[in-house]
């Protein structure tokens, strides 16, 4: 298989390859993106539903721990001993009583591991303490006092750090559930402690924070109440940031790295609003399946690459072997080989290219044999009349030879001629593009003026005043020629060698402008023919016509306010004024 043919089929196969990269690509991302985000939307919407369901068997607990605590608070016998409204001889009997009815609450709710009755004046009235934490000492007893202020009766929860001998440690971090003590006409006669531990919370979300799960109860001033990291693993209980702590709402969600991978976030709160749950569950499970899918796709499409592969390497001898023909061919009729034709087998499209292949070689041959003769005479031709053309450069050596020559012979004025008609020339075959100067439009014009003095003009009165500071500013090339012609075209025809003649040409600088003043004293200009000079109006003839391509050029080129101005009367003659722009460097 030839080189060129071979390259064509490993461009085929990149570019199908290629293709199939990008469209696995997308497809696998769509997949990737769908599945992932369909998963996480499940498993969002159960683990909500699970942390639901565990909040509500939180506040089971917690309605229990109320209950209990409602049972001792409106107990006549605890409100007669704490108000000292009992007998004296009655007080032994009915402390045995409240002690036993507070017993027998406490064997109610197994969690509560240590209760505490103080009256309104600190006096302890009961301190049954299971060996789980120590006494009250008065700086917890002020902190728990704090917390119910304001409370209003409301059983309140926080966690607080209290002493205890059973642990190395020497404190223990326990759930307290404390309320003021109101009778039931509202008037407040002492404060019921009670101390719980994790246990109380932990074996009814247990199920939700199994394996890697995280979970976090706030209280009532989102603190951190009940954490199953706070000890595990060796955390201070509310030292970590806990997600979605101060989010808005009855619910949340969202997804957050942490030290141990990605983790789903879920919030619910309470129907009383105390309590807030958030549960975290670990995606390292989730993300490992999206990944093995997305290795999948890549597998599935690096294959579908392979197979597109070795079916187009299989495939494209057979079907490019005529283009292959088709292309050797072409070389060498580009070569020179007009005989070259190609052999065509197929019937398709490829076949439709060879033949019109040979159709080509075959009126390619026509034309050389019948056409390209003839046009290399035609050719030979027009060069013979190309060089015997006149060359301007040619003339213009000639008439520098002329000057010379009638120089020599002293024939000076007429040498003068010749040499301002040999500048003119001159500086006529310079391209009209080219940009000038004013010092060369101003020997320009002085080749034109001694011309027409020498042959036509001699008695004319010449007065050129120009600024020296001027003559190196750029401008286009035969610019002030058309207006200087017409003065010896139009001002001065009617005039006799008797009649003064006055051309004054007046260069100056008027505020930011170049102004050039061509004055004469000629016959002046009809007031309709200077009513159109002055519209820019088409409909002129002669040289008129030059001097608005003239204005033309100013303005195609500078814009305005640029262009020529005409002043003229039968009297005085007429000034054609030039008003062209000055830049900074022309003026430096």
């Amino acid at each position: 298989m030839p080189f060129y043919t071979r390259s064509l089929v490993v461009k085929l196969i990149l570019s199908l390859s290629l293709i199939v990269i990008l469209t696995s690509s997308i497809t696998g991302i769509i997949v990737y993106r769908s599945n992932q985000k369909m998963f996480r939307e499940e498993i969002r919407s159960q683990f909500l539903q699970n942390n639901k369901q565990a909040l509500q068997r939180v506040n089971q607990n917690i309605h229990e721990v109320e209950r209990v605590s409602q049972s001792i608070v409106f107990h006549p016998t605890v409100v007669s001993i704490l108000t000292n409204s009992l007998k004296n001889e009655d007080k032994v009997e009915q402390l045995q009583l409240m002690y036993e009815m507070v017993s027998q609450a406490k064997l109610d709710a197994p969690h509560i591991r240590a209760m505490f009755i103080y009256n309104l004046r600190g006096e302890s009235y009961y301190n049954a303490n299971f060996g789980a934490v120590s006494m009250l000492d008065q700086p917890t007893r002020s902190l728990i006092n704090q917390e119910l202020a304001g409370t209003n009766g409301a059983l309140t929860w926080f966690r607080l750090k209290l002493s205890s001998s059973a642990d190395p440690s020497g404190y223990r971090y326990m759930i307290i559930a404390a309320r003021q003590m109101k009778s039931t006409y509202q008037e407040t006669y002492g404060t019921l402690v009670l101390v719980l531990d994790e246990g109380f919370f932990s074996e009814v979300i247990d199920d939700i924070g199994q394996d890697d799960g995280i979970v976090y109860l706030l209280d009532r001033k989102d603190r951190l109440l009940f954490s199953q990291r706070s000890e595990e693993d060796g955390a201070t209980p509310g030292s970590e940031p806990i997600p979605l702590q101060h989010d808005e709402g009855d619910w949340a969600s969202v997804v957050q790295a942490t030290d141990q991978g990605n983790y789903l976030f879920v919030k619910n709160t309470s129907d009383s609003g105390i309590f807030k749950l958030i549960s975290g569950l670990g995606l390292n499970a989730l993300d490992k399946r999206n990944a093995d899918i997305l290795k999948t796709i890549a597998i599935s499409g690096l294959s579908s690459i392979l197979l597109t592969g070795l079916l187009l390497t299989l495939t494209s001898t057979r079907l490019l072997r005529p283009l292959g023909n088709l292309v050797s061919g072409m070389r060498r009729l580009r070569s020179g080989h007009m005989n070259a034709r190609v052999e065509v087998r197929s019937k398709d499209e490829l076949a439709f290219l060879g033949e019109s292949f040979n159709d080509m070689a075959d009126h390619i041959q026509k034309l050389i044999d019948e056409v390209l003769l003839k046009q290399l005479r035609e050719k030979e031709a027009e060069l013979r009349a190309i060089q015997a053309q006149l060359n301007p450069h040619f003339l213009y050596n000639i008439l520098n030879e002329i000057y010379w020559k009638l120089y020599l012979q002293n024939a000076k004025d007429s040498a003068g001629v010749i040499q301002s008609l040999s500048k003119i020339l001159q500086y006529s075959l310079k391209p009209i593009q080219q940009s000038s100067t004013l010092r060369e439009e101003l020997e320009q014009l002085r080749s034109y003026i001694t011309i027409q003095m020498e042959l036509f003009h001699p008695d004319l009165e010449l007065d050129m005043q120009t600024d020296e500071h001027l003559l190196g500013m750029d401008m286009q090339r035969l610019l002030l020629q058309p207006a200087v012609e017409n003065v010896f075209v139009h001002a001065f025809a009617d005039k006799t060698k008797a009649d003064k003649k006055l051309l004054r040409i007046h260069t100056y600088r008027e505020q930011d402008h170049l102004r050039v003043d061509v004055t004469d004293n000629g016959k002046g200009i009809e007031p309709e023919m200077l009513r159109k000079l002055a519209a820019g109006e088409r409909e002129l003839h002669g040289n008129h016509l030059g001097i608005h391509n003239v204005e033309r050029r100013i303005q195609l080129v500078y814009g305005a306010p640029y262009g020529l101005q005409f002043v003229s009367d039968g009297a005085s003659g007429t000034t054609v004024s030039f008003i062209l722009p000055i830049s900074k460097e022309d003026f430096a």
